[in-house]
């Protein structure tokens, strides 16, 4: 019982030091970074996964976000997919997003996005490190397509039932005219609790710097599996 408590109170103090860590990466990362305008929002989404086999995923969720300083509504969105493990460590995933979008005086309007990636991941004790790579295209059948590379590098620490994460991604643009042009910039900390056998949650802080606008974006997933 006694090492039972003293690993618990190890874990914590190490997730404190994993919490603290995220905080002096974000600050350096944010620090020269300057933008025109920026925003607080928030990213709200409810997700559930299913198990076809011990090696296929498939997932849906539904999503809603603010934007001016939570006073509207940005967006309405819903995506399905699914992820097959190829490796122990190396997963491969697919799917289709349709958005929902509030565009100010133009009204409302909707697009669509199909994404295709791979992730692999490195455990070592209680640490989990994932570098995942996606492909993403998005388009509203207006002309406006948008072609990026998202480069995500996550590191995790898990504690009993919840493990507190960091995460860094960086988009890239794949059009003619962009061609690798850094066009977006995440910085993300949180954490990820098991609630119970079918239920679990992420809690997080989400920094976005783009070249005309910052978002300070404060969310919540909340995921059902089956």
């Amino acid at each position: 019982m006694k090492t039972v408590k003293n690993d618990i109170l190890k874990g914590r103090a190490l997730s404190l030091r994993v919490a603290s860590l995220s905080a002096v990466l974000f600050v350096i990362c944010l620090f020269p970074l300057q933008a025109q305008d920026s925003d607080f929002v928030t990213w709200n989404k409810m997700k559930a996964r299913y198990d076809v086999s011990p090696k296929v995923e498939l997932y849906g969720d539904v999503e809603m976000r603010t934007r001016d300083a939570l006073e509207e509504i940005d967006r309405w969105g819903f995506g399905v997919g699914a992820s097959v493990r190829l490796l122990s460590f190396l997963k491969a995933e697919g799917g289709y997003e349709f958005h929902y979008r509030n565009r100010g005086e133009n009204g409302w309007k909707s697009r669509h996005r199909y994404h295709a990636g791979a992730s692999a991941t490195f455990k070592k004790r209680q640490w989990t490190f994932t570098l995942r790579e996606r492909f993403q295209h998005t388009f509203d059948g207006r002309g406006a397509d948008e072609f990026r590379l998202r480069t995500r590098l996550k590191a995790a620490y898990k504690v009993t039932t919840w493990s507190p994460y960091v995460s860094l991604e960086q988009y890239h643009g794949l059009g003619k005219d962009e061609w690798f042009h850094a066009s977006r910039f995440r910085a993300r900390g949180g954490v990820e609790a098991k609630l119970s056998s079918s239920w679990s949650a992420d809690v997080f802080y989400c920094y976005q710097h783009e070249s005309d606008l910052d978002r300070h974006v404060l969310g919540w997933e909340l995921i059902y599996r089956f």
